[in-house]
């Protein structure tokens, strides 16, 4: 799975459910969090909760996260995918506002690599609009370039079954350093 000091810096996985997701999701998380780095984490309010469950468990959660530990920074996907859409659709100026904002402000508090998790691209896939989800991917892409970031991104795998939407598969895989793919790893 990622590693959020790797010089690639945008992953995916594509998930078969979502507790494995949430295992590779809390372990990227607390490996950034050991390290001291800060996290973002974009994504549902029940991942949300399930990713805090783990890292308290594995008692690296905490707010701050003490002498050489990192910030946990949590914002619900649908609230920010509303922040950074006009007309329903993801708009860079709005993006880099809202996103960009917050990877800023956590950069400059604590003068470390963000580690991020995103899953608004999955929302977009689930509602049906993939080409949305790509030029979000590609908004990401444009931010991470000139910030201190890795980005990890989750979709579920059954979003991507029909013929229809393989080809969309491709570009998100394209739009990203690395992709892990739990139905090639069986």
């Amino acid at each position: 799975m990622p590693s959020p000091s790797c010089a690639h810096p945008h992953f995916v996985l594509f998930y078969r459910d979502e507790a494995s997701a949430q295992n590779s999701i809390s372990g990227y998380l607390a490996t950034a969090l050991r390290a001291g780095e800060p996290a973002l984490v974009i994504a549902k309010p029940k991942l949300l909760l399930q990713v805090r469950t783990e890292l308290h468990r594995q008692h690296v959660q905490g707010v701050p996260f003490g002498p050489g530990r990192g910030q946990l920074v949590e914002l619900d996907a649908a609230d920010t995918l509303k922040k950074i859409c006009v007309d329903g659709k993801p708009d860079a100026h709005a993006f880099e506002r809202v996103v960009g904002g917050a990877l800023a402000a956590l950069t400059t508090a604590t003068d470390q690599r963000v580690a991020a998790y995103g899953e608004m691209v999955g929302l977009l896939c689930e509602r049906g609009q993939y080409a949305d989800a790509v030029h979000l991917e590609n908004l990401w892409n444009a931010l991470l370039a000139k910030a201190r970031a890795s980005l990890f991104c989750g979709y579920p795998r059954r979003l991507f079954q029909s013929a229809a939407t393989k080809g969309f598969m491709d570009q998100i895989r394209a739009a990203h350093t690395h992709t892990y793919d739990e139905a090639l790893a069986a």
